[in-house]
């Protein structure tokens, strides 16, 4: 006996397959992925994680400016847990100000990044994180590390505290600007985790990556990010995320665009040039918008497939996923997904909202993609006496 029906999308979905081209689709190899001019490199899906193309993007190296997404992504989280609040007041200090570039005893500045923020001085934690995110400021990362942990060494220790809950493994921070320091690196496989993180985390937030120009005490300076806006792929713009340079990491760009369906994460580590890195980063993300999709093919909380319970109050039992099961698939392919659902033959209750129940399995030409667990979508109580009676003398004729 079948103890399921599915849900409307489900038999959309298998209907979608029995039609199928499967020998046009067997005709449609994709292109081969790019190799582009630069030292280490991934691209990401933001919403799956998935690997679309890298390069030694494991390998820990220097990773420059690109060191602030960890230095706000822990301001972030500070604010995220009321710790801060983007209209503090924060007082410059005198190291910050030397991170900016200010050399004590002469009114000369050294040649670095900066918002050019003065010692003594008082500036919110919303205008440093311009200054550090938009044109990269050294002194509002100090700043900003000092606001948040006291000092920049502590802070260091909350930067590697959450980099190895993100799964950062080739990562290790000394300071919160990315100078060169003994110990300080990371991989472009770690700051694609991290901008996904940022992403997916704060997405308010993550709109200061996309501001073209920051305005400070009587400066202006154009964000080193010179993709903003550049349109990838046909469809995709890119709207962040951050530059790094030193002699030694050579040009880096950490990039996130978008399109209507999905969006990509292209890390750049060791180029030789500006515009090596920035060509580069736009021909990986034009090869993922050309070649690749995302759907969300069930989200969390809704409806997949609905079970008969036995000694339930109800029924049935209406059956979900606790998070969106979102797919990375070559284009044009959705239609050879497949969704397969595996459950006890008998479901009975009680049955609470928590407890796994069977499993739905995607797959692509039957190649399993992924494998979720289903779930009550509320808990099921026990039915009375007259119904529990009524399904343990039907259960005899199963």
């Amino acid at each position: 006996m079948n103890l399921y029906r599915p849900a409307p999308a489900l038999l959309l979905l298998a209907a979608t397959l029995l039609f199928a081209d499967h020998t046009a689709f067997a005709q449609m190899p994709l292109p081969a992925a790019p190799r582009v001019g630069a030292d280490h490199y991934v691209l990401m899906d933001a919403a799956t994680g998935d690997v679309l193309v890298e390069r030694d993007a494991e390998t820990p190296v220097e990773p420059a400016s690109l060191t602030k997404l960890m230095t706000a992504y822990v301001v972030f989280k500070a604010i995220e847990e009321g710790r801060v609040s983007l209209e503090d007041m924060v007082t410059i200090s005198q190291d910050a100000w030397i991170a900016g570039g200010g050399i004590v005893g002469s009114r000369e500045r050294r040649n670095v990044s900066t918002m050019y923020a003065r010692e003594g001085s008082q500036i919110s934690v919303q205008d440093l994180l311009k200054g550090m995110i938009i044109v990269s400021g050294n002194d509002a990362s100090v700043a900003l590390a000092e606001r948040v942990a006291g000092s920049e060494a502590a802070f260091a220790d909350l930067m590697n505290h959450y980099a190895a809950r993100l799964g950062m493994v080739n990562s290790h921070f000394v300071n919160s600007h990315g100078l060169p320091a003994e110990g300080h690196i990371s991989s472009a496989g770690d700051m694609a985790r991290l901008a996904q993180a940022i992403i997916s985390g704060f997405p308010d937030l993550y709109a200061y990556y996309s501001q073209r120009r920051f305005d400070w005490d009587g400066t202006s300076q154009p964000n080193r990010n010179g993709l903003l806006g550049v349109r990838v792929g046909g469809a995709g713009t890119v709207d962040g995320m951050k530059t790094g340079y030193t002699a030694a990491a050579r040009y880096c760009l950490v990039t996130s665009a978008a399109d209507e369906r999905m969006r990509l994460i292209s890390v750049i580590m060791g180029s030789p040039s500006v515009g090596g890195r920035e060509r580069a980063s736009r021909e990986l993300l034009s090869y993922g918008f050309n070649n690749f999709e995302t759907h969300t093919l069930y989200r969390a909380g809704e409806e997949v497939t609905r079970a008969r319970l036995w000694r339930g109050r109800e029924r049935e039992v209406a059956l979900g996923v606790a998070e969106d099961v979102t797919m990375l698939v070559p284009r044009g392919r959705r239609d050879h997904l497949q969704a397969d659902l595996d459950l006890p033959r008998l479901i009975t209750a009680p049955l609470p909202a928590e407890r796994p129940l069977g499993q739905l399995t995607v797959r692509l030409e039957d190649e399993a993609l992924t494998e979720v667990d289903l779930y009550p979508l509320e808990d099921m109580p026990e039915g009375s006496f007259w119904q529990r009676t009524r399904d343990a003398v039907l259960l005899w004729f199963e």
